[in-house]
């Protein structure tokens, strides 16, 4: 599990001297080409994508990609716009967020608010000009012109554009003096862990009822931002101790507080759920064991 703190990141690239390479895939076997090549030279890396982009449904495959790596690898949402984009772009799993140029002071306010009460970072543009490298249109350009050179099978589409991609990985790596700095950036900075929230409950309302008002729950506490996904379930076999479940997975720790007193969790809690459940049991979990996953896999 290695998606890490963005701020931290950033922060040991200043302290060492070196700045971030920040690419922005726009397929699945240039994902693999970054990742790889990292790997190959022992570089951290930053995943990108724009908020426009955002609805393309990508960045979830980033984040499972880049969990599967031994080198530190960090999901930044750049271009940001606006509320909607900053709420996606943390339920997508960004650990960062780069405002665009020209929106409102009030706008960055509102959306900075939003952000760090849910443990993401936000910058301005400007505020990362030393730092990071961003890549993303070159990238782009170098994979566009090996698609249309690519023959029209896949394994040679593939082949074409996972050296073009990675070429030129390599040199922009090598360009912001990251190389061989993976380790160390691993040692010295944050896992970006998300927090598992799980409740195990009966109902007093009948099973239609029960069923109801959890689905009810999923529409409201979905939109809260902080919320990465909501799951409810029903216990397999009738006698168990308890029938019901919830899970909702946050973006960090810091969004377990936000969630809790958020009006819409309030609101529903109190007026829907707490009436037909007394008898729960509630608690909070980070994942762990997934540290040792590497990429390639071993053999």
């Amino acid at each position: 599990m290695t998606v890490v703190n963005f701020s931290g990141l950033c922060k040991h690239a200043a302290e060492q001297g070196y700045r971030l390479a920040a690419l922005n895939p726009h397929m699945l076997p240039v994902v693999r080409a970054i990742l790889d090549t990292a790997v190959t030279k022992d570089a951290p890396i930053v995943l990108a994508t724009t908020g426009p982009a955002l609805q393309d449904g990508l960045l979830p495959s980033l984040e499972a990609m880049a969990r599967q790596v031994s080198i530190p690898v960090a999901l930044l949402g750049t271009e940001i716009r606006n509320r909607d984009q900053a709420v996606l772009a943390i339920r997508s799993g960004c650990n960062g967020l780069v405002f665009t140029d020209g929106i409102s002071e009030s706008a960055v306010i509102a959306m900075r608010g939003i952000a760090e009460s849910c443990g993401i970072p936000v910058f301005l543009k400007e505020e990362l000009s030393g730092i990071l490298h961003e890549s993303g249109e070159q990238l782009e350009s170098a994979t566009l012109q090996a698609v249309a050179e690519a023959p029209r099978t896949w394994r040679k589409f593939n082949e074409l554009v996972t050296q073009a991609a990675g070429n030129f990985v390599l040199e922009c790596i090598e360009d912001v003096g990251a190389a061989g700095r993976g380790r160390a950036a691993l040692e010295a900075t944050e896992v970006w862990r998300p927090v598992e929230h799980v409740i195990i409950y009966n109902s007093t309302a009948d099973d239609a009822t029960s069923a109801e008002i959890a689905a009810e729950g999923r529409r409201v506490l979905d939109k809260i931002p902080g919320v990465r996904a909501t799951w409810t379930g029903r216990s397999v076999r009738p006698d168990a101790k308890y029938r019901w479940c919830w899970l909702v997975r946050f973006a960090h720790p810091a969004v377990i507080d936000a969630y809790r007193e958020h009006p819409d969790h309030v609101s529903y809690a109190d007026n829907r759920f707490r009436p037909i459940a007394d008898d729960r049991i509630s608690v909070d979990y980070e994942l762990t064991g997934a540290e040792e996953v590497e990429w390639p896999p071993r053999q």
